[in-house]
């Protein structure tokens, strides 16, 4: 069944009927956590702009190469983010700066030189407070990010894409954006545009999941349970205590919680077995098109494909042919 609700951010649409199985690497379960978190960034960035604060958006990369194993490279990223935020001169930087929290996600890509990991984080002042003290703090975020990577083979070079420091303006239509590209980035949701990732070549997992069920590709297939593998049991979006309890936020739900909650909403579509088979690997494509170009746009994308489907009659409740 697709069904779509109304929020605060516009028609969303999502999948009822299946079996869930709670991990960011499905199409379905990944965008359910996707809606809650970009809900739980919006709400941060929200609450910047209430209490007159700042927020530093900042990108921390490195040096990768094709061959190196994805687990190879997520444990370096962790290794640096924890030397990050860890230890006396995070406290004296929280200090220093005037740092409220953190919330930091994970985005992942392939290309011709093998998995691209990097992370995005935002960075919350107590204050209004200028580009160059927020490019400042990026610097002492990157020495500590270096040595982190260091201890676990790699490296990286601020200059050379390592490190950008951006500050957020906290408008209405720049906290949406933001708090959506965040959610998406990290829960590898694609568009129906079908926009590739950054870099020449650069894909996305679900895009990889694609490739390989549009292809039979065998290293498309291989990449992708890579991927599995080695993201399990691993959050794409984590967060500092100090700064959930600060934006007022609930406890953070798991993704098994997440996706296993009845969202109530209007069915709009049945899919018979055979259809859903079809598209369940694409599933975000038609999720989008609904949200987009309304039932109609959907009906199209599916009359497309020559796939069967079903209208919910909306006055009776039940599907028409």
């Amino acid at each position: 069944m697709i069904r779509t609700s109304e929020t605060d951010q516009g028609p969303r649409a999502g999948v009822a009927g299946i079996q869930s199985c709670g991990s960011w690497s499905c199409p379905v379960c990944s965008r359910k956590i996707s809606a809650e978190r970009a809900r739980e960034v919006a709400a941060v960035l929200k609450a910047a702009e209430a209490q007159d604060c700042s927020v530093a958006f900042v990108t921390l990369t490195f040096r990768h190469r094709a061959g190196t194993p994805l687990r190879a490279s997520w444990d370096a990223l962790t290794a640096g983010w924890r030397s990050v935020t860890s230890g006396a001169s995070w406290s004296k930087d929280q200090d220093k700066f005037g740092v409220i929290g953190w919330l930091r996600a994970v985005e992942l890509t392939h290309g011709d030189h093998g998995f691209h990991v990097h992370c995005h984080a935002m960075i919350v002042f107590d204050t209004r407070v200028s580009p160059d003290i927020m490019f400042a703090l990026g610097d002492r975020l990157f020495g500590r990010w270096e040595k982190g990577l260091a201890r676990k083979g790699f490296s990286a070079i601020a200059d050379r894409g390592g490190l950008d420091v951006r500050p957020v303006q906290l408008t209405a239509d720049s906290i949406e954006s933001l708090a959506t590209y965040i959610s998406k980035a990290a829960m590898e949701a694609v568009n129906a545009s079908g926009k590739a990732a950054r870099g020449s070549g650069s894909r996305a997992p679900f895009q990889i999941l694609r490739d390989a069920v549009g292809t039979g590709s065998a290293d498309d297939i291989e990449l992708f349970w890579e991927i599995e593998q080695a993201s399990a049991g691993r959050k794409k979006i984590t967060w500092s205590t100090s700064l959930r309890e600060w934006a007022g936020l609930h406890r953070e739900r798991t993704e098994e919680e997440i996706v296993t909650e009845d969202q109530h909403g209007e069915d709009q579509l049945v899919l018979p077995r055979e259809t859903w088979e079809r598209v369940q690997h694409e599933a975000e494509d038609l999720l989008d098109i609904i949200e987009l170009e309304g039932l109609p746009g959907a009906e199209r994308w599916l009359r497309s494909r020559g796939l069967a489907y079903r209208v919910v009659d909306p006055g009776r409740g039940k599907a028409d042919e």
